[in-house]
């Protein structure tokens, strides 16, 4: 598209223009865009946003350089281009991943919206599976003190959610 006030070159700029409540738009080079007072800015880069969310400090230079057994990415390259390699990169870098979850969102899971009227039965069913998690995970690095406790939870949160249906199963 040819510029529309020089009408000569390449128009790379969308320009608004807001006057007395009225939009105005056109396409300008950047020349001039210059002449108008226009500043440009390069657009930030995704890198830019996940380095500054991150703590440097926070990871040692040995996670830095873990590689992907996958692709062989580094965990610095993906802070570098913002972009996983492969599907093998999620579980290498967890550790970095989980951190990066919690500065944007304050938690590294999803927990998505549900209407008012089922939210106790939703926080109960969440609460549920992430005790079976960890029950599974107690059994697995046999910490069987430590799965009896789960248990327990999970034994009261059934009979909770027992006594509110009315004892219906």
């Amino acid at each position: 598209m040819i510029c529309q006030v020089c009408k000569k070159n390449e128009a790379t700029i969308l320009y608004t223009e807001i006057v007395d409540n009225k939009v105005m738009k056109m396409h300008i080079c950047e020349d001039c865009a210059k002449k108008k007072g226009v500043t440009m800015h390069a657009p930030f880069a995704l890198s830019d946003l996940l380095a500054g969310l991150t703590d440097l400090a926070a990871f040692p230079v040995e996670e830095m350089k873990r590689k992907c057994p996958g692709c062989g990415m580094t965990y610095a390259d993906f802070r570098k281009t913002g972009r996983l390699g492969c599907s093998q990169c999620y579980s290498t870098f967890e550790q970095g991943m989980n951190a990066l979850l919690e500065s944007i969102h304050k938690q590294n899971s999803h927990v998505g919206k549900f209407p008012k009227r089922s939210a106790t039965l939703i926080k109960t069913i969440q609460k549920r599976k992430e005790l079976e998690r960890k029950l599974r995970a107690a059994i697995e690095s046999e910490a069987f003190e430590e799965a009896a406790v789960i248990r327990d939870k999970l034994y009261s949160l059934k009979q909770q959610a027992e006594k509110k249906s009315g004892g219906a199963k």
